[in-house]
Parts: C-alpha cells; sequence; structure tokens
C-alpha cells in the first residue's frame, strides 16, 4: 500500500465527523441567498476524543443567469 492509502483508510477508520446546522434559503432579485451557521466536529472514534470543534458562518448568493424559453409559433 502506498502512504496515500494509509493516510485515507486511517482517517477513514477512526475518525467521524459531524455536522449540524441551521441556514434559510430565500430567493432575491436574479438568484438565491443563503444564511445561518453550520457547526461541525471531529472526533478520534478509537480514543474517544474530539478532535476539532467547527463553528462557521454561512452568507452567500448565487446569481443566475437570464433564462429564455423559447415558444414555437403559434398560427
Amino acid at each position: 500500500m502506498s502512504i496515500v492509502d494509509d493516510l485515507v483508510e486511517n482517517l477513514v477508520e477512526r475518525h467521524a465527523i459531524r455536522l449540524s446546522g441551521t441556514f434559510t434559503i430565500s430567493l432575491i432579485n436574479g438568484g438565491a441567498a443563503m444564511k445561518g451557521e453550520l457547526f461541525s466536529t471531529l472526533r478520534d472514534q478509537r480514543k474517544g476524543k474530539d478532535l476539532l470543534n467547527l463553528k462557521a458562518p454561512i452568507d452567500a448568493e448565487v446569481a443566475v443567469g437570464e433564462i429564455v424559453v423559447p415558444l414555437p409559433q403559434i398560427k
């Protein structure tokens, strides 16, 4: 096995990630906006310890380009 294989295997076998949080999605002029908070915990399952606790704010906007729907001619 390579070093990368060993590293990935150890990360998958020993660690667990817990995600939680709340966010809202709203429609805005030309797209959508998302706001809220994300809570994440990285836990070492063999030792039973939390290695990393993360609290991250979410504040994003996505713009959608103009959508053109061609309509057939009615005769």
